[in-house]
């Protein structure tokens, strides 16, 4: 697993999977394990083999990115309403998140699922809503919910 993971961490996503998938049987019941071959697998565009490796994880892990990843990999599969379903269960998990607020936000921002009231209660959400830590991310995440603001079409 070592091997695996240096290839995880270093972003050589394709090189991971294939290590991962090598020994994935061994490693069905650690979390960190699914986590990081879903992830991997999430960011090589492979959305079906992502989710059902991170349901897998779900099993053994209360980890809301999860939730959060199955919920982009939806997203990327145009399984709009699906998608919806998975970030309002990160919400609920750890409401005090902004990061699936965000997801939200861009979710309601996609042209073929707009939606203007949720999109505006989203951004306002990621804007108002304290972290716990103030983090060049959580600023990043505020600049681009107010582009995505500016970006939506007039009603």
């Amino acid at each position: 697993m070592a091997k695996s993971r240096m290839f995880y961490q270093s972003g050589a996503y394709r090189q991971a999977v294939e290590s991962y998938a090598e020994i994935q049987e061994e490693m069905k019941g650690n979390a960190r394990f699914m986590f990081e071959y879903g992830h991997a697998l999430h960011k090589l565009h492979k959305p079906e083999i992502s989710n059902k490796v991170l349901k897998e994880a779900l099993k053994v892990s209360g980890d809301p990115m999860i939730l959060n990843i199955i919920g982009k990999n939806e997203q990327e599969m145009k399984h709009f309403d699906n998608a919806e379903q998975w970030f309002m269960r990160a919400v609920h998990r750890l409401p005090g998140r902004i990061y699936p607020y965000y997801l939200l936000a861009h979710l309601y921002a996609e042209p073929a699922f707009y939606q203007c009231d949720k999109l505006e209660q989203m951004v306002q959400t990621v804007l108002e809503k304290e972290p716990k830590v103030q983090s060049t991310a959580i600023k990043q995440m505020r600049r681009k919910a107010r582009e995505l603001l500016k970006k939506a079409p007039e009603n």
